[in-house]
């Protein structure tokens, strides 16, 4: 729905709101409370927007945002099937792991996001989703080179076997394939996760992700070797930041 006042819809009026600035740009009377709100909102949409996205697969993930000038997180609770979580579903929890607030149980795959915060204090948001394509992508190991620009950012994406690893071990060694700074990894057998400076740049990498390796995947299908994208434009275009959604 477009709304008259400002020709926006009510998706991209969530997303533009003040809470997407650093904490230290916000004005003095934004309390805590409303940029709690806003960040709750921001998550409800962002699962609609991954759902209708179709990058759940039958499993649904989660997101999570961190909570400005704090050591906690906003984070989507376990839930045994596919469904827009309510906004007081949504559980507080602190960077150690405790759960504030209220009774609720966080999903197993919450610890790869604590221990990310933990490794990236620039990350404000992640997402973590079974993305189909992109597991076949993990799973059959195949390699991602720039077949568009939007998947340039994704060439060198870090892989992280599961290897009997399980809670804090896999969680940390997921962290660890993304302290340089990568923008995602494909979680062998269980989908990818997404950092982002704000949620919807988390959102948009999950999507374009997911969206080269459906075309990466098709090209194997037809048995053809896709065009891609020439050298010296791959280095223009990493040189200059292409990835600032």
């Amino acid at each position: 729905m477009v709304t008259e006042d400002s020709g926006m819809t009510r998706s991209e009026q969530i997303w533009t709101k003040e809470v997407d600035r650093p904490r230290s740009e916000l004005s003095a009377d934004t309390s805590e409370q409303e940029i709690r709100e806003r960040l709750v909102q921001q998550l409800i949409t962002a699962f609609g927007d991954l759902a209708k996205s179709g990058l759940f697969g039958a499993a649904a993930g989660d997101a999570s945002v961190r909570i400005p000038g704090t050591d906690r997180i906003l984070v989507t609770p376990h839930m045994p099937i596919l469904e827009q979580p309510r906004p007081g579903a949504l559980l507080e929890v602190a960077l150690d792991g405790r759960v504030l607030g209220k009774r609720g149980h966080p999903t197993l795959d919450a610890q790869i996001h604590l221990a990310i915060y933990k490794q990236r204090p620039e990350a404000a948001a992640i997402v973590h989703v079974h993305a189909p394509f992109a597991t076949v992508l993990g799973i059959c190991e195949l390699p991602v080179p720039p077949v568009t620009f939007d998947a340039i950012p994704f060439m060198d994406i870090p892989r992280v076997p599961v290897c009997g690893l399980a809670g804090s071990q896999r969680a940390e060694e997921v962290a660890a394939r993304l302290t340089d700074g990568a923008p995602a990894a494909l979680l062998l057998h269980q989908g990818i996760v997404t950092v982002g400076m704000d949620l919807r740049q988390a959102v948009r990498r999950a999507v374009e992700l997911e969206e080269t390796a459906r075309i990466l995947v098709i090209c194997q299908l037809l048995n053809q070797i896709p065009v891609t994208v020439p050298g010296e434009v791959v280095e223009i275009l990493k040189h200059g930041g292409y990835d600032c959604l």
